[in-house]
């Protein structure tokens, strides 16, 4: 057998190489690609789980925080409008307000705990205390004071009328306004409740103006 021509070799390690490259290729490169494809899609699956799980851990903490605001505001409303009367804490709470806005409690008197209706006489499923308050003071600034802030007490309150009078002094005593106030405290009774409750005695502070 004759020896190859050199062209011949040549196109012979040619043919080598492109088969070798071509085996490398298929062999070796191409499953890597499918492998990163795979992976890629794993990838991806994964991303779109923890995008899920992320989803739903948010809306889990955002009902959480919810319910934990609604406890809160129930504790408020229920601080506000209690299962009972509670009126040794609204006259220390009243006192304490007078205390702040520098006028004279001169007397709390607590009503019976009544049934609440509407205007046709429908009963609306808890109870009213109607409290006297007799504040008095030479300054106007600091009745004014004491009824803005009557509205801001822990225990929800309404003002139901306000009625101020100018006493006049002697050698003794300057002159000085009265003013008695009456307010509303609301109690989540029934009206059985309300109707078999005792009214409260009346608090007649020992300070003078």
């Amino acid at each position: 057998m004759g020896k190859l021509s050199a062209q011949n070799q040549l196109y012979i390690a040619i043919a080598l190489i492109a088969v070798v490259t071509i085996a490398v290729v298929f062999l070796g490169i191409l499953p890597l690609f499918q492998d990163a494809a795979e992976v890629d899609g794993q990838i991806a699956t994964e991303q779109q789980s923890l995008a899920a799980a992320q989803a739903l851990l948010a809306r889990r903490q955002s009902a959480k925080a919810q319910s934990a605001a609604n406890e809160v505001e129930l504790m408020r409303i229920a601080n506000q409008i209690p299962d009972s009367p509670q009126l040794p804490s609204v006259i220390i709470e009243v006192q304490e307000l007078a205390n702040i806005s520098g006028v004279v409690l001169m007397q709390i008197t607590p009503g019976d705990l009544v049934p609440a209706v509407d205007e046709s006489g429908a009963d609306l499923g808890y109870g009213v205390v109607d409290v006297a308050v007799v504040i008095s003071d030479v300054h106007w600034a600091n009745h004014i004071d004491f009824l803005r802030r009557l509205p801001l007490l822990d225990r929800g309150v309404r003002i139901v009328s306000v009625v101020c009078a100018s006493i006049e002094g002697d050698d003794d005593e300057p002159a000085y306004i009265e003013s008695t106030i009456v307010i509303q405290v609301y109690v989540m009774a029934s009206p059985e409740a309300a109707t078999m409750a005792a009214p409260a005695p009346s608090t007649t502070p020992t300070e003078t103006p």
